[in-house]
């Protein structure tokens, strides 16, 4: 009933068809923050061996596909499983995900499957685990940038009543080498390892500083990005960024085990929050939103966010499949 196959440069002109419902639907139905390729430059990724696609078919008309990328050296990243209709959808869905891991079992043996499962995605969950994915319970949240009120709190928070020996300076490059082992010792134990490893070496979280720093996962808020230090030593950070469609974004908020439980973690966000307000007021950034991921298995962090004005906006489940 179903034909599953890897997409071929035959099918490039039949495929443009289901591509495009899935880009019409990416942030209602997806939560796409930004609009997906366009489907010329989706096609020279795959030309470019940047994206895999494999494509369902009924009567040899495409009605599905799945994208995913190998290009990291550590995890498969599985973008979307997108299916046109409802009728058996599932069934579709569980055609192209058993092609995928067909397509991807000796890569497999020595990399992570990360597979945010957004939006309407959430309902093959179920499919997912059966077949030995995990999962962690993601949440976004928003800081209301329009909200005078709570702007006018955070603007009233004395950021200067840290503990004694602690200050709250600007990103500035200096800081490259100690941001990466900080970020190292604040995330090799966190959830986000168990999709990301590169949490796991300094190596990676280096790769992971260079590429938010440098503008490559958006552009780069130094002003903005808060660098914790005690006694002159870097012990947290909160990172902020701009992506597109003028979502404000803070990627990477942490501060190394030996220094938690002193709630300096609400003294980096709203600091950087209050800042990122600034240069949208001042128009040199504009923003739509301003938003956050957490890990919702953890108390801490959603009360983290709380207290410096967030609210939860969705969550999805963030699927893995170890290694091997």
């Amino acid at each position: 009933m179903y034909d599953v196959t890897i997409l071929e440069e035959k099918k490039f002109r039949v495929f443009q068809g289901v591509y495009n419902d899935f880009r019409l639907k990416a942030r209602s139905d997806y939560k796409f923050e930004i609009d997906p390729l366009t489907y010329e430059d989706f096609i020279d990724s795959i030309n470019n061996n940047l994206i895999s696609c494999i494509v369902l078919s009924e009567d040899d008309i495409p009605t599905g596909f799945l994208a995913y990328t190998t290009v990291p050296d550590d995890v498969i990243e599985v973008f979307v499983i997108h299916c046109i209709g409802f009728d058996n959808l599932n069934e579709r869905r569980e055609c192209l995900f058993e092609k995928f891991l067909e397509q991807t079992k000796s890569l497999r043996k020595h990399r992570v499957v990360s597979y945010a499962m957004l939006g309407v995605q959430e309902s093959f969950k179920h499919n997912a685990a059966l077949h030995e994915f995990e999962f962690i319970d993601t949440g976004v949240v928003v800081f209301d940038i329009e909200n005078k009120q709570k702007i006018k709190e955070l603007s009233q928070f004395n950021f200067m009543e840290l503990p004694i020996g602690y200050k709250l300076t600007p990103y500035r490059d200096i800081y490259f080498e100690e941001l990466s082992l900080a970020i190292y010792k604040a995330f090799q134990n966190s959830s986000d390892s168990k999709f990301d490893v590169r949490f796991l070496t300094l190596d990676g979280c280096k790769d992971i500083t260079y590429k938010i720093t440098t503008s490559i996962y958006g552009r780069f808020l130094p002003q903005a990005s808060k660098i914790l230090l005690y006694e002159n030593k870097l012990v947290g950070f909160c990172l902020a960024n701009v992506t597109g469609g003028g979502i404000g974004n803070l990627p990477l908020i942490g501060i190394v085990e030996e220094h938690r439980g002193k709630k300096l973690s609400a003294s980096l966000i709203k600091n950087a929050v209050l800042d990122i307000v600034k240069l949208n007021q001042g128009g040199i950034i504009e923003l739509n939103e301003l938003n956050a991921s957490l890990d919702l298995g953890l108390p801490s962090a959603v009360k983290m966010y709380e207290t410096a004005g967030f609210v939860q906006s969705y969550r999805y489940s963030q699927a893995y499949l170890p290694k091997g």
